[in-house]
C-alpha cells in the first residue's frame, strides 16, 4: 500500500479568514471535508494531501476567484508557518533567508523539493513535485505570494522579483493575478519559481536578530533530522555538524554511525545527488553563514569550528563559496 502523501495545514487559517471576510462559512466548508476548524488552526497540522486539493477545489468555486492564493497570502503571517516562520522572521540578509526556506521546507510538505538556484545575476527558490501527486497550483502560490509579502515587509515595499515561472497549464486568471501581484511577467516552465537580483541577496531584512535566527536552525536542523521524512542527506549533515570543531569527520565513521558499509553510503547519497564531498562542503558553508552573523566571530573561530586544519585552508574554500576573502567580506 503506497504511503499518503501529506502537507501542513499551513495556509487553512488564512484560508478562513478570507472566507469569513468574503462573508462565507469558511468552519462550515472545512468540516464539509471531514476537517476540524480547531486542529488546522495549527499551521504544523498534517492533512492528508488529497483532502488539501479537494478543499481548495471546493474553495475556488466558493470565491470565483482564480487569485485566490494571491489573497489568501495577505492575510498569512511569520506564524502561519510555523516553527520556519518563526526562523524567516528573524531575518539576516535575504541570502540566507531563502537558503533557510531551501533547508527547512521539508518540515512544512513532503509534496514538493525547494532547491536555491543561483547565476550571475540572479537567485532563485524553485519548487518542483517530488511525488505523483501534483501539488495544488494555489496552494504553491500561497507560498511563493507569501514569501514575497513578507520580503516586501522587511526590506522594502518595493522589493519584487526579476523573474517568476510556473508551467504552462497553470489557469489564465491565476497567472495574471501572480503577475499583478509579482509586478513581474509570469514565464513558463516545467516548475514554479522566484528569482531575485543577486546584487540585493546580501540586503538584510529589517529588525533581525542573527543571534536568534542561529538558534532556530540549528533547532530546526534537530528536527528536520528526527523527522520520519528525513532523508540520509538531512540526518548526516547535523552529524557533520556537530563533530566538525573535533576536525573534518570521516566518510567511513559516518557509514558506521548509519550502520552500513562506506560503499553503501556513497549509494545512498548518489541516490539523492550528493556525494560525501558535496555533503561536507554543504554543511560547512550553511555553517560559515550562520557564524558570520555572531558578533566577535573570528576568522580563526569559524576555521576550527568548521573543521579546518589551518586558517589558511579554510580561507581557500571561504573564497571558493563566496568569491572573496573571510575579511573582505566583512
Amino acid at each position: 500500500m503506497s504511503e499518503k502523501k501529506q502537507a501542513a495545514a499551513l495556509l487553512m487559517g488564512p484560508l478562513v479568514h478570507l472566507l469569513h471576510e468574503r462573508g462565507l462559512d469558511g468552519d462550515a466548508i472545512l468540516r464539509r471535508h471531514g476537517l476540524d476548524p480547531q486542529m488546522v488552526q495549527d499551521p504544523e497540522a498534517r492533512l492528508d494531501a488529497a483532502v488539501s486539493t479537494a478543499l481548495l477545489d471546493d474553495c475556488l468555486q466558493e470565491l470565483g476567484d482564480p487569485g485566490m492564493a494571491i489573497e489568501v497570502a495577505r492575510h498569512a503571517q511569520y506564524n502561519t508557518f510555523g516553527a520556519l516562520g518563526l526562523a524567516v522572521a528573524a531575518g539576516g540578509d535575504l541570502s540566507s533567508v531563502l537558503n533557510r526556506i531551501t533547508r527547512f521546507h521539508r518540515l512544512i510538505s513532503d509534496l514538493v523539493t525547494t532547491d536555491l538556484i543561483a547565476d550571475d545575476h540572479s537567485v532563485a527558490l524553485r519548487f518542483t513535485s517530488n511525488t505523483d501527486h501534483q501539488p495544488h497550483p494555489q496552494a504553491i502560490v500561497f507560498v511563493m505570494a507569501t514569501i514575497v509579502r513578507l520580503l516586501r515587509i522587511r526590506i522594502h515595499r518595493d522589493h519584487n522579483p526579476v523573474a517568476v515561472c510556473a508551467p504552462e497549464w497553470l489557469e489564465p486568471g491565476l497567472r495574471q493575478a501572480m503577475a499583478r501581484y509579482f509586478r513581474c511577467q509570469v514565464s513558463v516552465a516545467d516548475h514554479y519559481s522566484l528569482a531575485f537580483d543577486k546584487d540585493n541577496a546580501q540586503h538584510m531584512l529589517a529588525a533581525s536578530d542573527v543571534q536568534l535566527a542561529a538558534m532556530l536552525d540549528a533547532t530546526l536542523a534537530q528536527r528536520l533530522a528526527a523527522s520520519e521524512q528525513a532523508a540520509l542527506a538531512s540526518r548526516l549533515a547535523l552529524w557533520i555538524e556537530q563533530r566538525l570543531p573535533d576536525g573534518e569527520p570521516a566518510q567511513a565513521d559516518a557509514a558506521a554511525e548509519c550502520c552500513m558499509s562506506t560503499r553503501s553510503l556513497q549509494r545512498r547519497l548518489a541516490d539523492e545527488g550528493l556525494s560525501w564531498k558535496q555533503l561536507l562542503e554543504d554543511t560547512r558553508k550553511t555553517l560559515v553563514e550562520r557564524h558570520l552573523r555572531t558578533p566577535g566571530m573570528t576568522v580563526t573561530q569559524m576555521a576550527f569550528l568548521l573543521g579546518f586544519s589551518e586558517v589558511s585552508a579554510f580561507s581557500r574554500a571561504f573564497k571558493k563559496w563566496f568569491g572573496v576573502s573571510p575579511s573582505q567580506f566583512r
